[in-house]
C-alpha cells in the first residue's frame, strides 16, 4: 500500500524537488502552499506522514499543533524543516523529526521513510497487542464460567518468512485463508483468534485432541497464495483446563509453548502441555546458563573416533565429537546441550571453539607423525549463516590446516530444505577443499536431486540401519540402496556404528568404503589417539581379517 505523505512548502521549486525525490519510494503525495490548504487536505484525507517547511505562508508550528489535536495517539508522522530558532519549540509541540532550513531533498526523503517505518513498526506492535489482549479475553470469558475445556494453538512455521519472500499482503491472505478453512470446523461455543505465528482457540465441548488433529490436518492442506501453492510447516500445541493451573494468559502461553516443542521435535501429531514439559523448560533454562557460562571461560572438551578405511584396515581420519561436563559433574548428552545451545542462541560460538580446536589438533597430530584428517559436525542453523565458510576459512588459517585434511558433516535434514545459502555454503568450503559428507543419511529426508545438485562427497549412513545387519534381507535392503546411489552418484560411504565383525565383513563384501565404531575405535581423549591410532594398527587383523 502507498503511503500518504502531505507536503507543505510556498516555495514552488522547492516543493517539486521534494515530492520528485518522495516519487522515488512511490510515495503517493500531496502538495500545498500554505497552512490552510494543507489543513483542509489532512482533514478530508488523514497522511501517514507530513513534511512541514517552514516559512512564508506556510507555518509549520501551526500544523502540526492542530494535527496533533486531531490525532492525540499516533496520527501522521511529522517532518518538521526548519531553521534553528524553531527547532525546540517544534520539538516540543511534537515533531517527530526536524531537520535544518538547509537540508536538500534527498535527505528530507530519507527522514521520511524512516519516519513511515518507525510508524509502521508501531502499528503492527498495537495490532499484535490487541490481538493477544483478544485472545486472553476469550480464554478467560470461558475460563471464569467454568466452560473451558482446553486452549489449542496451532503454530504456521516462519510464516514471516513465506510471506516475506512472495511480498504483497501474503500474510494478511494467509491469516485470511486460515480463518476461512478452520473457522467452520469449530463446534459451538468454541472461538478462534488469529495471532502472529497462527492461531489459537478455546474449547468449550467436544475432545481437544480430536479437535486439534483435525484442525492440523486441515492446516497443512495446500493453500493457494498469489498462484503458487503453499503446503505450510504447521504444528499443535494443547494445554487442557484441567491439567494446568494458571489464568488465561499462562493457558495461552502454555499451549504456545507445547506448539513450539511440537515443531522442534518435529511432531506430527498435537502435543500437550504437561508438568514434565514444565520441568524440562526449566532444567533447559538452567542448563542455558550453565552452557553460557561454559561458553565463557572454554569448559568443553573434544573426544576423537577414528576412522578407517574397509579396504585396508587403514586409518584415515577422526571425528571431533563435542563433550561437557554440567556444573556438579552431570554428564550431558551432546545432543540436549546442542539443542539448548541452538535455541539460546550460543551454538555458533561453541561450534566456532569446536573448529578452531580440531584444526589445533590435526596440526598437532602432525608433530607426533600422525598425519589424519578431522571431521566436525555443523548444525543445520550454522550452515545457514552467510560467514560460515568465512569463519572455517579462518580456522584453517589460524591453524595452518590445508582445506583438505578437515571434513564438514551436515545434517540430512539440512539438506532436505535446499535452501539456496546451503548451496552457498557449502561450494565455500569445497573452494577451501574441505570434504562436505552428509551425516545420519538414510531417514529418508534428502532426495537424490539434492546430492546430485549440491557439492556433496561423502555420506554417512545411520546407524540405525548399521545396528541390524547383516540381519534380515529387509534390513540388508535399506543399506544396499544407501550404497547403490552413492556408487551411481561417485559419492564415498562411511558406516557408522559398526560394534561386530559380521557387519564389517558384510558391509565390506558391498563396498562400503570406510567404517566408525566401537568395533574400531572407542571415542578417546585427544592426547589418547595416537596411542588409540597405534594399537588400532598392531590389532586390525581382528576386523579386517588381515
Amino acid at each position: 500500500m502507498q503511503a500518504r505523505v502531505l507536503v507543505l512548502c510556498d516555495m514552488p521549486d522547492t516543493r517539486q524537488a521534494i515530492a520528485e525525490a518522495l516519487a522515488g519510494d512511490e510515495a503517493r503525495v500531496t502538495l500545498t502552499a500554505d497552512t490552510a490548504e494543507a489543513r483542509r487536505e489532512a482533514a478530508a484525507l488523514p497522511p501517514d506522514a507530513v513534511v512541514a517547511v517552514d516559512g512564508g505562508a506556510a507555518h509549520a508550528l501551526a500544523l502540526l499543533r492542530s494535527l496533533r489535536a486531531a490525532h492525540p495517539l499516533l496520527g501522521a508522522m511529522f517532518v518538521a524543516v526548519a531553521s534553528r530558532d524553531a527547532h525546540a519549540a517544534l520539538m516540543e509541540a511534537g515533531a517527530d523529526q526536524v531537520l535544518d532550513v538547509s537540508a536538500p531533498p534527498e535527505e528530507i526523503r530519507r527522514a521520511v521513510r524512516g519516519r513511515l517505518q518507525r510508524r509502521n513498526q508501531l502499528l503492527e506492535l498495537g495490532q499484535v497487542d490487541a490481538r493477544r489482549r483478544s485472545a486472553e479475553s476469550m480464554v478467560a470469558a470461558r475460563l471464569g464460567h467454568g466452560r473451558l475445556r482446553g486452549v489449542i494453538a496451532l503454530r504456521i512455521e516462519r510464516l514471516d518468512a513465506v510471506a516475506a519472500a512472495i511480498g504483497g499482503d501474503s500474510a494478511r491472505h494467509i491469516a485470511g485463508e486460515f480463518r476461512r478453512r478452520l473457522g467452520p470446523m469449530l463446534p459451538d461455543g468454541c472461538e478462534m483468534v488469529l495471532l502472529d505465528h497462527g492461531v489459537v482457540a478455546a474449547v468449550e465441548g467436544g475432545d481437544p485432541h480430536q479437535l486439534a488433529q483435525a484442525l492440523l490436518h486441515q492446516a497443512r492442506q495446500p493453500l493457494d497464495v498469489q498462484g503458487r501453492s503453499l503446503r505450510l510447516r504447521t504444528h499443535a500445541g494443547i494445554c487442557l483446563a484441567g491439567s494446568s493451573d494458571g489464568d488465561a494468559g499462562t493457558l495461552l502461553r502454555r499451549a504456545e509453548v507445547a506448539a513450539r516443542e511440537a515443531a522442534d521435535q518435529g511432531l506430527a501429531d498435537p502435543h500437550a502441555w504437561d508438568a514434565a514439559l514444565g520441568h524440562r523448560l526449566l532444567d533447559d533454562l538452567a542448563m542455558a546458563h550453565a552452557i553460557r557460562e561454559a561458553v565463557e571461560h572454554a569448559d568443553f572438551r573434544l573426544v576423537l573416533q577414528p576412522q578407517v578405511r574397509m579396504d585396508r584396515g587403514e586409518p584415515f581420519g577422526a571425528e571431533a565429537l563435542i563433550r561437557w561436563t554440567a556444573p556438579g559433574d552431570h554428564p550431558i548428552s551432546a545432543a540436549r546441550f546442542v539443542q539448548v545451545a541452538e535455541d539460546t542462541g550460543l551454538m555458533g560460538a561453541i561450534g566456532a571453539w569446536s573448529l578452531r580446536e580440531a584444526c589445533r589438533q590435526a596440526v598437532a597430530w602432525d608433530a607426533q607423525g600422525l598425519r589424519l584428517r578431522v571431521s566436525v559436525n555443523a548444525t543445520a542453523r550454522q550452515l545457514l549463516q552467510a560467514d560460515f565458510a568465512d569463519m572455517v576459512h579462518r580456522s584453517l588459517a589460524e591453524g595452518g590446516l590445508s582445506g583438505e585434511r578437515l571434513a564438514v558433516e551436515v545434517p540430512e535434514r539440512a539438506i532436505a530444505t535446499r535452501e539456496p545459502q546451503l548451496a552457498r555454503t557449502l561450494e565455500g568450503l569445497r573452494s577451501l577443499g574441505v570434504t562436505v559428507a552428509v551425516d545420519d543419511f538414510g531417514a529418508g529426508l534428502a532426495t537424490v536431486a539434492a546430492l546430485r545438485d549440491l557439492p556433496v562427497q561423502e555420506l554417512k549412513i545411520d546407524r540405525m540401519f548399521i545396528r541390524a545387519l547383516p540381519g534380515t534381507p529387509q534390513d540388508r535392503l535399506a543399506v544396499e540402496t544407501v550404497l547403490h546411489l552413492a556408487q551411481r552418484l561417485g559419492l564415498r560411504t562411511v558406516a557408522v556404528g559398526v560394534e561386530h565383525a559380521a557387519q564389517w565383513a558384510w558391509l565390506k563384501e558391498q563396498g562400503c568404503d570406510a567404517a566408525q565404531g566401537w568395533l574400531i575405535g572407542r571415542p578417546v581423549e585427544a592426547d589418547g589417539l595416537v596411542e588409540a591410532i597405534a594399537a588400532l594398527r598392531r590389532g586390525k587383523s581382528t576386523f579386517t581379517g588381515a
